[in-house]
């Protein structure tokens, strides 16, 4: 009984949502882009994520010694930085290492060569390029040297403050993150009021047919099932298409990604492949029960009979 019922209700929502073809593809356009929206909010956020990780990744602190302070000092130094609760990691660079690497990077300017040839000691300290755990901890590992009986052994502190980047691209997420957010509330209530219209009409359609069955002892069960049904038709569908389009969006925007966090360690594709039921399950399951709603406000008079 409960199956020929099904089968029935199956039968009746599947009529009415080719009785009403245009307007049914109205409605499944408009989810579509409430779909395509909220996954757009998605992208923005894992992008700006990413970003910012990578760009805190690169902040660090160097500290330049003089040249003429010995290796146990620096060494001094690192073992009390690294009792700082604020630092992650601390590398050492020792005045052979930073001269080498000072040598490298001018060795195109024959000047500077041949003036490091010329002298007979080591111009370049040791470096410590120190890490912290966040981003807002340099200022205090910085006031922490100043006020340090080390500080007088320190040439220069660099300190590479990416933070101003970092702000600039947060400040750039929330904005797309509120035009996203904007897009798809406008989206969700358009598709709210469309999936109510479009349900109105089709109950319209079969007014006389429900008023006949209600007459004749079926249930609100019944006589809502293929309506609340073909609303859950269009979220299925929706979502079915919504996949198809976002996919191809990400492939075209992932290799612009690489180019500008020069890795391709970090993929798009592999986020939503890895979060796909969880991703797309939630989003379907918010259209399918704002559907519900709506089909359900829209059916409510013509149960009274």
């Amino acid at each position: 009984m409960i199956l020929t019922s099904f089968v029935r209700i199956f039968l009746f929502a599947s009529q009415s949502f080719w009785r009403n073809i245009w307007l049914s593809i109205v409605t499944i356009t408009i989810i579509v882009l409430t779909f395509v929206s909220i996954n757009f909010l998605i992208v923005i956020n894992v992008i700006s994520g990413a970003a910012t990780q990578i760009i805190e990744n690169k902040v660090d602190i160097s500290l330049y010694f003089k040249p003429d302070i010995t290796e146990p000092q620096v060494l001094e130094v690192e073992s009390y930085l690294s009792s700082l609760t604020q630092v992650k990691e601390i590398a050492y660079v020792s005045q052979k290492d930073a001269l080498e690497k000072f040598r490298k990077k001018h060795l195109q300017d024959q000047m500077i060569i041949d003036s490091l040839e010329e002298l007979s000691a080591n111009p370049i300290g040791a470096t410590l390029q120190v890490k912290a755990k966040n981003i807002s901890d340099y200022p205090a590992i910085i006031g922490v040297l100043d006020n340090s009986k080390y500080n007088q052994l320190i040439l220069d502190k660099n300190f590479d403050d990416h933070k101003v980047y970092i702000e600039k691209i947060k400040s750039l997420s929330d904005n797309l993150k509120k035009i996203g957010f904007s897009l798809s509330a406008v989206f969700i209530l358009i598709a709210s009021l469309i999936v109510f219209n479009t349900i109105r009409v089709a109950i319209y359609t079969h007014r006389q047919e429900i008023a006949v069955m209600k007459l004749v002892g079926a249930t609100n069960w019944f006589v809502q099932g293929p309506f609340l049904l073909e609303a859950i038709f269009y979220g299925v569908i929706a979502c079915v298409l919504a996949i198809i389009i976002v996919y191809p969006l990400i492939g075209f925007v992932q290799p612009h990604l690489n180019n500008f966090f020069l890795t391709e360690e970090f993929s798009l594709i592999n986020y939503f492949n890895d979060n796909f039921w969880l991703t797309f399950g939630l989003e379907l399951l918010a259209v399918i029960l704002l559907n519900i709603i709506s089909s359900s406000i829209a059916i409510r008079r013509y149960l009274k009979v």
